[in-house]
């Protein structure tokens, strides 16, 4: 288990006021890969795959945390942290993995090229970057969703979890862990397979990836359902199923690099939207 609080060089702490300086703030977002479009202080916007403005307005994220402590699990850039803190959460913690070796990858793991790990590194700097742009409290933990529990990190009134488990060899084992800290609600926001939800829609359901990148299984939302009942959560509410799309910036830069069919069928899926489902559940 690798645990422990990440704070980069460099950046601004939390307790002081956020980097209003334009050279500065623009040195800092170029430096760094990102994964979200977050909202800075000089109102400009991190350049990120995903900007998740319409998603937060369509799943029943709370509008007030006020004396909350919450958690975000496989927080990245720390898009849905931030926006807890925002919202008047006491607390807010945020895990993820912060070495590529921790990832569920199919065994034997593909070596990584010198560009790749670059980006990698890139992509590492983004949230502590957002953390310092934004004078932002939110505390990260470099644990593994495997690895929550009541002794590590206490227990939550609110956690959000979203596009992860699709990442995970054991999604169930994840929620269980997640079941384990949770005191309040789950707010579970998941990528699902639109044709087995058609053709199966009351058949817990799953295909299962095993191409060389971390990608496992993609459920139904009849599976994604029997997820939580198995980790020991009552689903309260379900949504329908919706698209998520990628930001503009993303399409244009894959937009070049149509070279191969599995460039093409990606590029395809960014336009039309990653269909995505919310559940919210309650541990029993």
């Amino acid at each position: 288990m690798r645990r422990r609080n990440c704070n980069l060089p460099g950046l601004t702490p939390a307790s002081s006021s956020p980097t209003t300086d334009p050279a500065a703030l623009r040195d800092a977002v170029a430096a760094a890969s990102w994964y979200h479009t977050i909202d800075l202080p000089d109102g400009t916007r991190t350049p990120g795959e995903y900007d998740l403005k319409a998603t937060l307005a369509r799943i029943p994220f709370p509008a007030d945390l006020t004396g909350r402590r919450c958690l975000d699990v496989g927080t990245r850039d720390g898009f849905w942290a931030f926006e807890m803190e925002r919202r008047g959460a006491a607390e807010v913690v945020a895990i993820d993995v912060g070495d590529v070796a921790d990832l569920d990858w199919p065994q034997p793991p593909r070596p990584l090229d010198a560009e790749t790990r670059a980006e990698l590194e890139r992509r590492g700097r983004a949230f502590d970057t957002a953390r310092g742009l934004l004078g932002s409290g939110v505390r990260r933990e470099l644990l593994s969703v495997y690895d929550l529990s009541p002794t590590t990190l206490g227990s939550f009134d609110f956690v959000f979890l979203g596009t992860l488990l699709l990442h995970l060899r054991d999604p169930v084992g994840a929620l269980t862990a997640v079941a384990g800290v949770t005191r309040g609600h789950l707010l579970l926001n998941e990528p699902i397979s639109v044709s087995l939800s058609a053709l199966r829609r009351r058949s817990p359901t799953a295909a299962l990836h095993t191409g060389a990148d971390p990608f496992w299984w993609l459920p139904n939302t009849a599976a994604l359902r029997r997820y939580l009942d198995a980790a020991g959560f009552a689903v309260e509410a379900q949504g329908q199923p919706y698209l998520i799309r990628n930001s503009p910036h993303l399409d244009l830069a894959s937009a070049r690099q149509l070279r191969t069919l599995v460039n093409l069928r990606r590029h395809l899926l960014l336009r039309i939207g990653a269909p995505h489902a919310w559940l919210v559940a309650r541990p029993v």
